[in-house]
């Protein structure tokens, strides 16, 4: 499973962050560009725990199986809902905003596995589960960005 811990998969992801820019054109969904990295950003304070943000109540995506099914085997979904916290940056600078995600990634990967903040809709994660987690996230929207 990739994971933000592994060097090679996260220089590669940052890599791919690199080669977005203001102009990237989305292929599917409301966020442009610039606000994707605040985005972004704003889902890795969460990991981090300097974001709170509001439960959700998704009692069922807390537990086993379906916890396990959306952090491990599912792909992200296109076009999910997304709690107003993790939209509430707004970009100053694209390459500061830029290098605040890659800072927060590599905050979030040499993290210790220790019980991290509560997730919206999957409560509890480890510091571990957050590092599969961010990668799955960041890289869906890549993906969404055609990189």
């Amino acid at each position: 499973m990739p994971t933000l811990r592994n060097h090679e998969i996260r220089g590669g992801l940052i890599e791919r962050l690199q080669h977005l820019t203001p102009a990237t054109k989305p292929q599917w969904g409301k966020l442009d560009a610039p606000r994707l990295l605040c985005h972004l950003a704003d889902t890795l304070d969460m990991s981090l725990g300097d974001l709170p943000t509001q439960s959700l109540n998704k009692k069922a995506l807390q537990r086993f199986p379906l916890k396990h099914l959306v952090l491990y085997v599912f792909p992200f979904p296109k076009s999910v809902a997304t709690p107003p916290e993790l939209l509430s940056s707004a970009p100053v600078n694209f390459e500061a905003d830029r290098q605040r995600v890659v800072k927060r990634i590599e905050r979030l990967a040499t993290a210790p596995d220790t019980k991290g903040p509560e997730h919206p809709a999957f409560g509890p994660l480890t510091n571990n589960e957050w590092n599969i987690l961010q990668w799955k996230h960041i890289s869906h929207h890549l993906k969404q960005f055609g990189l």
